[in-house]
């Protein structure tokens, strides 16, 4: 099912080219993994996921796929989701990514680690998987809340702007200068609005429809319709410092990429990646349609199987860990004849 190492600096190169993107580091290198195709359902039935309710039925023992003599699986795979993990490397960086298929767009979610926005609770990435038996996970965006005023949305549930805000106080947040803001729709589709204000990010959300499940504001974008995003700059996602980073991506309908990369905090010798080098590393991936960019440094945290522990920090496992508020999960949907759950 894996493709092995890659065909090396001269495929990546070629990939760049065609993106019309700056000449690709010489250290590139990539272990392509494919998307792996769901199983035909046997011997089971699908759960039903709702905004509201996440049944945390997963993951299966028998989903996981192993490597002869690997005591960590590289894949898992169901009825209703797969994921398939891959690593590279980039101007001496190293990098983690997984790629997931899912059956149904209810099945990715987010979760918040308490009932409201005002009630700040850190926690570590994985709890907060564990509690909803995530497949796959990746950290958020609230931890960075301060720092970003916009609407949000949550599985449906709108945390901001509340009810409890006041006209005044709205009427300036909405002309305050916006972020892009990520959409996650009722079709499992990603979405990045851009706009001057929060006042014209609202708008466009209303035009929506109430089709937003999730809405998230940090970003920036880094892919959108295909075309990479280069020459942001705000000191808040600290743009030409060498950090870790961390992204969601859309490679096709129910199709994902989740892309973690290493920096100086996870060990003081990590190199790390400017926001325009993570914007070109995913760039290198021609299938990415929308990328957005996730509340990075300490924070990145990509969450799988390792070991025999089914909800663990697999990227930049050997440096600092910081507690977070909020996770965009994968749900498991499928319950066979007979089941063997991660505890």
């Amino acid at each position: 099912m894996r493709n092995g190492v890659t065909k090396g600096i001269a495929a990546l190169l070629a990939i760049v080219m065609l993106c019309g993107c700056a000449a690709f580091a010489e250290d590139a290198t990539r272990e392509e993994v494919e998307v792996l195709e769901l199983p035909e359902a046997d011997g089971g039935e699908f759960a039903i996921l709702t905004p509201s309710e996440d049944p945390s039925i997963g993951p299966h023992e028998s989903g996981y796929l192993f490597e002869e003599g690997e005591k960590s699986p590289y894949a898992y795979v169901d009825p209703s989701i797969s994921v398939n993990i891959g690593r590279g490397r980039i101007y001496k960086t190293n990098y983690i990514y997984a790629r997931v298929k899912i059956a149904s767009p209810a099945q990715i979610r987010t979760m918040m680690s308490s009932e409201s926005l005002s009630k700040k609770v850190d926690v570590m990435g994985h709890l907060l998987a564990k509690r909803v038996k995530a497949v796959v996970a990746v950290s958020g965006v609230l931890l960075a809340d301060d720092m970003m005023k916009g609407p949000v949305v949550l599985q449906g549930d709108t945390l901001r702007p509340d009810e409890k805000t006041s006209e005044n106080k709205l009427e300036k947040w909405k002309n305050d200068e916006a972020v892009d803001t990520l959409v996650i729709d009722e079709a499992g589709d990603l979405h990045i609005l851009e706009g001057e204000t929060w006042n014209s990010i609202l708008e466009q959300l209303e035009k929506m429809g109430g089709s937003a499940v999730n809405v998230l504001a940090f970003g920036p974008a880094l892919v959108v319709d295909g075309e990479a995003r280069y020459g942001y700059t705000n000191r808040q996602t600290s743009t030409h410092r060498k950090a870790q980073r961390m992204a969601i991506c859309q490679t096709g309908p129910l199709e994902y990429m989740l892309i973690a990369s290493e920096g100086p905090e996870d060990l003081p010798d990590k190199n790390g990646l400017t926001l325009d080098q993570f914007t070109e590393l995913i760039a290198s991936f021609p299938d990415v349609k929308t990328a957005y960019n996730l509340d990075g440094g300490s924070s990145s945290t990509l969450i799988f199987r390792k070991g025999k522990e089914y909800w663990a920090k697999i990227n930049g496992s050997t440096g600092k860990k910081r507690q977070i508020r909020d996770i965009i999960y994968f749900a498991d949907a499928w319950l066979p004849d007979t089941e063997t759950n991660g505890q």
